[in-house]
């Protein structure tokens, strides 16, 4: 029976911190061999209690300051002035600032996942994290409910030190997938979340735009989805195209980037310009282009990105081929309304952008974070290793 001893190399030792005789943890997961420092603590983000803890106390003490200074004894749970309007402003500051000083921490120490995404990429984030905070934070129960303001102070609180902490753990563990799930949960949260409160139960009859419209209920949730939709989906592509480019360097994978990047401004520009009517005309072009934008990027991906896969090139000509067909349904057969057209549209450009997004995603941490190891047998010599 033989030993087999793994080789590290140095650049990945380096990456990981490791010292010279540390002791390692191995373990088989699925089909793949994983290797990491022993000390747990090393794979789970450190946050310290007073990260979250001390900004909570310091706002709600300036909650309770407040309070006490225009003569509150008793506050609503919901409504102006009460503890949800007071933990939505309190904690998205307090996450907001622990994110940015999180970030900008792990970005000059060069520590963390946060080193491997841009300056730039750093507002976005905390603008669309921001916006998903005070969306999760804004609720309509227990109407009549009313504390005193102590116990509001105690769970504002406890939503505040809840909310920074979650923000810190996002910038300490920063990744991809991190940011593709907000993405996804604005877009299709935010849509779904418009269509099923919108007062005008009969908004499908017009089109899909008519939920960002002055005449939609909730006109500035649908507008805002896809504006900070946007933003995040331009941050995922900066960040996995700047890495793809150190593997596949040319002008070819970049004309993917910039379809990647006009489909996102046509995305954030829908509802920047909404289908009112002095918008009108511009919204619809900018929609169109979108369109557009899809069917060429499903053309032209085999020869720009010569890392794709045989089954997501077949995929993306049956996407592509019944984006065509359902325009054609709807320009000149007549036979898709406006509506349906809009929604199949875009539910198929959101499903191809997501898979496109998880190869390249798999294609750059093959790249970037894959270390080659070698497995060195030796001769057993009767001690147990």
């Amino acid at each position: 029976m033989k030993n087999y001893r793994v080789e590290v190399p140095k650049v990945a030792q380096d990456q990981l911190e490791i010292k010279d005789g540390e002791p390692l943890a191995m373990w088989v997961e699925g089909n793949q061999l994983v290797i990491r420092p022993l000390r747990l603590a090393d794979s789970l983000p450190q946050i310290k209690l007073r990260w979250y803890f001390g900004p909570a106390l310091v706002l709600t003490l300036l909650f309770y300051a407040d309070m006490i200074n225009q003569g509150y004894h008793l506050l609503p749970l919901v409504g102006g002035d009460s503890v949800a309007s007071a933990s939505l402003y309190l904690a998205t500051l307090s996450g907001l600032l622990a994110f940015a000083s999180t970030f900008i921490s792990q970005k000059r120490h060069h520590r963390g996942r946060a080193q491997e995404f841009s300056w730039r990429a750093m507002i976005s984030i905390m603008v669309a994290c921001g916006t998903i905070t005070a969306f999760s934070l804004v609720g309509s129960l227990f109407h009549g409910a009313v504390f005193d303001i102590y116990t509001a102070g105690a769970l504002i609180f406890l939503v505040i030190a809840m909310v920074t902490y979650i923000m810190i753990n996002l910038a300490m563990t920063i990744s991809p997938g991190v940011i593709t799930n907000p993405m996804t949960f604005m877009i299709i949260g935010g849509v779904f979340f418009s269509m099923l409160t919108n007062s005008n139960k009969d908004w499908w009859r017009h089109n899909f735009s008519f939920l960002g419209t002055a005449n939609s209920s909730n006109s500035w949730q649908f507008n805002i989805t896809l504006i900070f939709s946007a933003m995040l989906m331009l941050t995922l592509i900066d960040y996995l195209f700047v890495n793809l480019s150190k593997k596949y360097p040319g002008w070819r994978v970049q004309v993917t980037r910039w379809l990647l990047n006009l489909m996102a401004a046509c995305l954030g520009g829908v509802g920047l310009f909404p289908n009112a009517p002095r918008f009108h005309l511009l919204h619809d072009r900018i929609a169109m282009w979108m369109v557009y934008t899809m069917l060429i990027l499903v053309v032209v991906v085999r020869w720009t990105m010569p890392m794709m896969t045989k089954t997501f090139l077949t995929l993306s000509y049956v996407i592509g081929g019944v984006l065509a067909v359902s325009y054609i349904a709807f320009k000149f057969v007549r036979y898709l309304s406006l509506t349906a057209f809009e929604m199949l549209a875009f539910g198929i450009a959101f499903s191809l952008i997501l898979l496109l997004f998880q190869l390249i995603e798999a294609v750059v941490q093959r790249d970037v974070r894959l270390f080659t190891v070698e497995l060195v047998a030796e001769e057993n010599d009767g001690v147990s290793h």
